[in-house]
Parts: structure tokens; C-alpha cells; sequence
């Protein structure tokens, strides 16, 4: 296993860790406040608005922990690959392909009725690749790192177990581009050196949500 594996697989278990953190901490609501648990699918696009950056498929589901009628937390995988243009940030043409885990917070604007906009908010782990459309003299990667939620959702209930959901979220990646393979931990380098990215991604899905 060489390094970068080890960095992948540390960064795996830290976000399991605060997953576990983040999940347990609604249970100081009484047990009786717990509602539901949902699975959820959905696919949709995802747009990245750094200059250079496009759009593309992004697909994804996990699942939802209703703590109480306002508030849920949700852990998801989503997936996406958008093309990179020539020029940008010094690549040459390729793809940019992007896994991320997310803890996201839902907060429930009402309780009742078939329509329940929400508000998202939380983390997401994200590990990004770059594959350049031609092989290339040396290897060079995205740096993989950590992200801010932010967007709203709308979920359309079809019955007591079953509904739509849409949602509009922001994820705001801050990265940068380098040789690889990666040699030292992540905080050995100073990122202040690097060309920082600021890379938000605009996803836009509709999905269905299978309550239990």
C-alpha cells in the first residue's frame, strides 16, 4: 500500500469518526422524538463554477435519520465527473472525478402536510482524480480535502412511506493541483505555496426516499 493509499484510508476512518460523533449527538433527544429512517437514491447535474471547469452526471443515495419533526441527519455518497478545459490551473484537457461522503444536517421548516421544504448544512469528504484525455510526462492530481454543505431541499410525499425529494446544495471545495504521487502527509505542505482552488460545485438532483 503505498502512501496515498494510507492517506485515503486515514482520511476514511476520520470520517467515520465524526460521522459516529455527529450521528450520536441527536440521541440526547428522547427516544421518543425519533421518527423515521429513509433510504434514499437520486441523480441529477452537478456544475463547477471555477473558470476552466464544466458539468456533468452526478449520482448518488444514503440515508436519513428523522431525530424529530424538524430536524433529521443524513449521510450520503454522491459521484460526479465534469471535464476539465485546456488552460485551466495548467492541465491539459481531462477529467475531473470527484467521490464525496457527506454528513449533512436537514432542518425542517414544518412537520405536517405532503410538501416539507428543508435547509441542508454539514461536511463532506471529498476525494478528487484527474485523468487527462492523452497520457501525460508526470503524474498530477487534485489534492483531496474536506468541504462545506450548503443548499435547501423539497420533499413531495406520495404516501406515509414514499416521496420525492429535490434538492438544490453548494459544495465548497478548497484544493489544489500537484505532482504525484504524494510523498508527505497533507500537513507537511503549506497550502499558502500552492494555487488554491475554490472549487463550488452547484448540484441540482431529484431522487425518491423510502421511509421505514
Amino acid at each position: 500500500m503505498n502512501i496515498k493509499d494510507v492517506n485515503r484510508v486515514s482520511k476514511l476512518m476520520l470520517a467515520l469518526t465524526l460521522a459516529g460523533a455527529f450521528l450520536l449527538a441527536p440521541m440526547a433527544v428522547s427516544a421518543a422524538d425519533w421518527r423515521t429512517i429513509s433510504a434514499e437514491i437520486n441523480a441529477g447535474t452537478a456544475l463547477v463554477t471555477e473558470n476552466g471547469f464544466g458539468h456533468g452526471l452526478r449520482y448518488g443515495g444514503g440515508i436519513l435519520w428523522r431525530a424529530s419533526g424538524k430536524f433529521g441527519v443524513e449521510v450520503l455518497f454522491e459521484k460526479y465527473d465534469v471535464p476539465v478545459n485546456e488552460g485551466a490551473e495548467g492541465l491539459v484537457p481531462g477529467e475531473m472525478r470527484t467521490n464525496a461522503l457527506l454528513f449533512n444536517s436537514q432542518l425542517y421548516f414544518t412537520s405536517r402536510g405532503r410538501l416539507l421544504p428543508y435547509a441542508i448544512i454539514g461536511v463532506g469528504f471529498y476525494f478528487i482524480g484527474y485523468a487527462p484525455d492523452a497520457p501525460i510526462e508526470r503524474q498530477l492530481d487534485f489534492v483531496d480535502r474536506m468541504a462545506l454543505q450548503l443548499g435547501g431541499g423539497l420533499d413531495v410525499r406520495l404516501s406515509s412511506r414514499l416521496a420525492v425529494t429535490g434538492k438544490v446544495r453548494y459544495n465548497m471545495v478548497k484544493t489544489w493541483v500537484e505532482p504525484g504521487p504524494r510523498t508527505d502527509r497533507i500537513r507537511v505542505t503549506d497550502p499558502t505555496q500552492q494555487n488554491i482552488l475554490h472549487l463550488y460545485a452547484l448540484a441540482a438532483t431529484l431522487g425518491l426516499k423510502l421511509s421505514f
